[in-house]
């Protein structure tokens, strides 16, 4: 298995070092990172790829799930994922899909962490990692969350990743609510996703207690599916950079 970047196994700690994007060394301090990270999802064209990454998010996102309106044909992609900066990690997204095709997409784009967005075994979290993936696991949020399903998860995922609850598998554009992550009862580090907007300008107050990572965007700042406005996602980026 090869090198895993991103979150090392069972701790919260460097994203990058090159930028001192850190977690926490100590998972019983309960601190989160002294920068929320931020994270552009859904992207498939090769000209807006390159200009999302001249913002430098710390993660780009490309779904490779065949319903989806945002799904990225590698082949298309391959060239400008090779030459991102190292500073940008590189997450595929991927519904229920089969090891095989997951391990041979991550290696034709040299991806650096693995989304599982479906209905998966937390078995094949622990293949990924063997790997030497990144393993985040998303979760559906709605009224009343089923921490005992998402405890499954918590040996054989590096991160989980919050979403609003959907038909489809995310993709609604839709928030949920962010106060039922109040009783969040596991040290896991998460993300936060779902119906996240260029207006979206603040979160709890009791996040400073919770294993929060950073901010994943997608469908509210697109022109058309996969097609994401560079100055709203600029301004975006700004704002949360200098809230820190």
């Amino acid at each position: 298995a090869g090198e895993r970047r991103g979150f090392l196994r069972d701790s919260w700690t460097k994203v990058n070092d090159s930028i001192n994007r850190t977690a926490i060394a100590n998972p019983s301090l309960h601190l989160i990172p002294m920068t929320t990270l931020l994270k552009t999802c859904g992207l498939r064209d090769p000209d807006n790829i390159r200009q999302i990454a001249a913002l430098e998010p710390d993660y780009m996102g490309f779904i490779f799930y065949p319903p989806s309106k945002r799904k990225a044909d590698p082949a298309l992609i391959r060239d400008v994922l090779r030459s991102l900066s190292d500073d940008i990690l590189k997450v595929g997204v991927f519904v229920n899909e089969n090891p095989d095709t997951i391990l041979q997409t991550a290696r034709l784009l040299d991806l650096d962490v693995i989304q599982l967005h479906g209905d998966e075994d937390p078995e094949l979290g622990t293949v990924l990692q063997n790997e030497g993936l990144e393993v985040w696991k998303a979760f559906g949020m709605g009224d009343h969350p089923d921490w005992q399903h998402i405890e499954n998860w918590l040996d054989t995922a590096d991160a989980f990743l919050f979403d609003t609850a959907s038909a489809g598998y995310g993709g609604s554009g839709e928030a949920f609510s962010h106060d039922i992550l109040q009783h969040y009862p596991f040290e896991k580090s998460f993300w936060l996703s779902g119906g996240i907007g260029p207006d979206f300008r603040s979160l709890p107050d009791f996040f400073d207690r919770l294993p929060f990572l950073g901010l994943d965007i997608n469908s509210r700042f697109e022109s058309a599916p996969g097609l994401k406005k560079v100055e709203e996602v600029a301004a975006f980026f700004e704002f949360w950079r200098n809230e820190e």
